[in-house]
């Protein structure tokens, strides 16, 4: 048995209103104990005692769920752990990375690699995000991407059906309506969620142009297809298809869309929250119902960290911590039907611990807007599982794969893609991730590898990083000549590892 325990924390529980300062004590992960300050000291001298956390006025909350993140695709964070239980965050949602072809590879290599509870909403589109560009990612979805039946979906949702919280659909330029009624049908047959991202990236430079996403479809006609349950994500954008206009107006087709049970978060990433917009809509008492981050490989640290780093931006707006820590914790739960901690006795689940400290803070949207605030959260620490991580100011350093031995099994695996590859590309000019991602099930079905044995070796042969990306859209990014000329070297029987010294000498015979 694993104890916590928790001296003088003020104990904030949206779930039964409470607010007040505590003794709490963990037990494998079940609070065992509420009670005035003082009364926890004897059960943190039991030798099954692992964590002693005695600051006064800390924050104990239900666990922190972050509900729109990117850890895993081409735009996916390296480690799931840096924002999630590494930044005081339990649970984690990936917003599109995988998707019914890539869901596999996001399990096996992200999932189940990782102390955070990592979660899905499981793309629209087969392979999930696949362009590092979000604006290119678009095009692409509307000009060659594939997408997914329900047969494809049933499948995957079968097999995960503990990971996957909902679907994913980008309803921004190219990609147009029929993107759109494609998700709303397969949320509806599927009985998911819907997480829909509005604002046109391909018009990111055309902030004021409002109405239309690439001309092609309003924010109305998005809204109208949604049902409750439904979350739209990025409600305070300012580009084109916003929600909130120039001038701080709301559109009647919003507030319809809130009527009916529609859900907004505000997830605001790099480019895609305008604090215009933002302080318009709060001073009509229009606030986000889920608070969310998108953090992905881009936007980390530019403007925000973690998902703290959000909440106490809408603390600079004027909500009142109550309020902010409900939208971060029991209300993106409850939306994905997860059942978070509470830190009242007989709860089992996940905690999040925070300081609350006073003093200037300037914010930013990322796209020239700023605001300060008087106070703000620091992220202490979570309780994920029974466990007690601790919040890391660093936790952000990203660090290359260490070299390593191939298996037999592994070699296998790589040989066997080889000459996949080498008779594709003779008879293909098409070298694209989702043709690619078929060769390598192949080649895994050969080998009998597992998924995660196939990524390792797939990763020590084409990078020194492994990234969280899957086989066929990494074999992608690579190109048909690195890729057979690096698999090839690894065939010669006198190597065994791969190393960048071993890169390099691939690329000179390439």
């Amino acid at each position: 048995m694993t104890r916590i325990v928790f001296l003088g924390v003020r104990r904030v529980d949206p779930n039964s209103g409470l607010n007040d300062v505590v003794d709490l004590v963990v037990d494998d992960g079940t609070v065992i104990h509420v009670g005035p300050v003082g009364t926890g000291k004897p059960l943190s001298e039991s030798a099954s005692c692992a964590h002693v956390i005695d600051e006064p006025e800390l924050v104990v909350c239900p666990g922190l769920v972050d509900i729109h993140s990117h850890v895993f695709g081409a735009a996916g964070l390296a480690d799931a752990d840096a924002i999630g239980v590494r930044a005081g965050v339990p649970t984690i949602v990936d917003a599109g990375g995988a998707g019914t072809a890539t869901i596999d590879d996001f399990v096996a290599c992200v999932v189940d690699r990782s102390d955070t509870r990592v979660l899905s909403f499981l793309s629209i589109e087969s392979g999930g995000i696949v362009e590092p560009d979000p604006a290119h990612n678009t095009r692409r979805l509307a000009t060659e991407m594939v997408t997914p039946s329900l047969g494809d979906f049933l499948p995957a949702i079968e097999r995960h059906t503990d990971h996957i919280v909902g679907l994913k659909v980008w309803a921004s330029g190219a990609a147009g309506l029929p993107w759109i009624d494609h998700a709303v049908a397969m949320a509806d047959l599927t009985s998911l969620p819907l997480l829909v991202h509005i604002g046109d990236v391909d018009a990111h430079d055309q902030p004021d142009r409002i109405v239309d996403f690439g001309d092609t479809v309003s924010s109305g006609e998005i809204l109208d297809r949604l049902q409750a349950g439904d979350i739209v994500t990025h409600c305070f954008t300012g580009l084109p298809g916003a929600l909130v206009d120039a001038a701080g107006r709301i559109s009647p087709e919003v507030l319809a869309a809130r009527h009916r049970g529609v859900l907004f978060d505000p997830a605001p990433g790099s480019i895609n929250l305008r604090l215009s917009r933002a302080v318009a809509a709060l001073r009509q008492g229009w606030m986000p119902d889920i608070i969310s981050s998108d953090l992905h490989r881009w936007s980390w640290d530019q403007p925000h960290r973690s998902i703290v780093d959000v909440m106490n931006l809408f603390l600079a707006l004027g909500m009142r911590p109550d309020d902010v820590i409900e939208r971060a914790s029991v209300r993106p739960a409850s939306a994905i039907g997860l059942t978070t901690g509470s830190p009242s006795v007989g709860s089992s689940g996940d905690l999040s611990v925070l300081r609350f400290e006073r003093g200037r803070v300037v914010h930013t949207d990322g796209v020239g807007g700023s605001i300060s605030g008087t106070n703000q959260f620091v992220a202490v620490g979570c309780v994920r599982n029974g466990a007690w991580f601790e919040a890391s100011t660093d936790a952000h350093a990203e660090e290359s794969a260490p070299l390593r031995l191939l298996s037999d099994d592994e070699r296998g695996f790589l040989d066997a893609l080889r000459i996949e590859l080498v008779h594709h590309h003779a008879v293909n000019d098409r070298w694209c991730g989702d043709d690619l991602h078929r060769l390598v099930q192949r080649a895994r079905a050969a080998a009998r590898v597992s998924v995660a044995g196939s990524v390792d070796a797939l990763s020590s042969v084409l990078g020194d990083e492994r990234l969280p990306i899957a086989a066929g859209w990494l074999l992608e990014s690579v190109g048909p000549a690195e890729a057979i000329a690096r698999l090839e070297a690894v065939a010669e029987p006198r190597l065994t590892t791969w190393s960048s010294a071993s890169a390099r000498s691939s690329r000179q015979t390439a």
